[in-house]
C-alpha cells in the first residue's frame, strides 16, 4: 500500500515494499528534492516524500502557525503495516522528529542531516529580512532552489513560500531532549556553515537506542552534490540494518 493523499508524494509505488523511506524536505523544499533517489533504491524500499504546503500539489494549502503543528497533520496520515525509516534534512530534520515524537507505532529509524540537534538549534531571524536578505541567505546556503530566485517571476511565487518555512524553524522551541526509544543517525556535511560536529552530535541525547554521526563532503547540500554516494550509503544503512530494529527486511 503506498501513502495515498496530498500529505505525501510517491514517485515509484512498490506493490509490496518490506519498508517506507519517509522524506522531509528543508525550508523552501519540494517533493522533487528526492525525486532522483526512487531510481536507485531497491525493490523492496519504497520512497515517500513530504508535500508542505504552499507549493506543488498543496500550492492553495495554507501554512500552520508551528512546526508543531505541521508535524502533527503528517503524524496523523502516517499509514501502518510497514516498518518506516525518517529522514529530514535541514528544517526537514526537525519536522522529522517531532512527527517521531506523535507517531502511534514509532518509525524503526530517525536520519537527520544538516541541522543541530533541535536543543542546540541556533536563533536566527531570516523570516524577518526583507527579500534582499532572505535571497542572500539562500544563496549562502545553495541548494537547488538558489539558481531559480535569479528570475523575478519565480521569486515572487516561491519566497513568501520559503519564508513561512524559515518562520516555522525558526521559531521552533522543543524544549530539553526528550529520548525517544529509536535509533538516531546524523549526518553533517564537511563544508557545511549551517552546523557543526558538536551541533550534530547532540541528536545523541534524543535517542536511548544507539546514536551514529557520520561526517561527509560537502557542504549544506551535500545531498545534492553528492547524490550518487548519498543514496548508496543510505542503501547500504537500510538494508544492511539489524532486522531487530528494521523488521520485515529479508536478510
Amino acid at each position: 500500500m503506498s501513502i495515498a493523499g496530498s500529505r505525501f508524494r510517491t514517485y515509484r509505488p512498490r506493490p509490496s515494499p518490506a519498508l517506507r523511506l519517509v522524506c522531509f524536505p528543508h525550508a523552501g523544499g519540494a517533493a522533487s528534492f528526492y525525486r532522483g533517489w526512487a531510481e536507485h533504491l531497491p525493490d523492496d524500499i519504497e520512497l515517500a516524500i513530504a508535500m508542505y504546503p504552499g507549493r506543488e500539489n498543496r500550492l492553495p494549502d495554507p501554512h500552520p502557525d508551528t512546526l508543531e503543528g505541521l508535524a502533527a497533520d503528517f503524524a496523523a496520515s502516517m499509514p501502518q503495516g510497514v516498518p518506516l525509516v525518517l529522514l529530514g534534512h535541514s528544517m526537514g530534520a526537525a519536522v522529522a522528529l517531532e512527527v517521531a515524537r506523535r507517531m502511534t507505532r514509532p518509525p524503526a529509524r530517525l536520519i537527520v542531516s544538516g541541522h543541530p540537534a533541535p536543543h542546540r538549534q541556533r536563533p536566527n531571524d531570516v523570516h524577518l529580512r526583507p527579500d534582499d536578505g532572505l535571497l542572500a541567505e539562500l544563496r549562502t546556503v545553495g541548494g537547488t532552489t538558489a539558481g531559480l530566485l535569479d528570475y523575478p517571476e519565480i521569486r515572487k511565487l516561491v519566497l513568501p513560500m520559503i519564508r513561512a518555512d524559515y518562520r516555522l524553524i525558526e521559531r521552533y522551541r522543543c524544549g530539553p531532549p526528550a529520548p525517544l526509544a529509536i535509533p538516531i543517525t546524523a549526518l553533517i556535511g564537511r563544508a557545511d556553515p549551517e552546523v557543526d560536529e558538536d551541533e550534530a552530535r547532540a541528536w545523541e541525547s534524543w535517542t536511548r537506542s544507539g546514536f551514529e554521526l557520520h561526517t561527509v563532503d560537502g557542504g549544506h547540500f551535500h545531498l545534492v552534490e553528492y547524490q550518487r554516494e548519498f543514496v548508496e550509503w543510505l542503501t547500504t544503512l537500510l538494508t544492511n540494518a539489524d532486522p531487530r530494529v528494521l523488521p520485515g527486511r529479508k536478510t
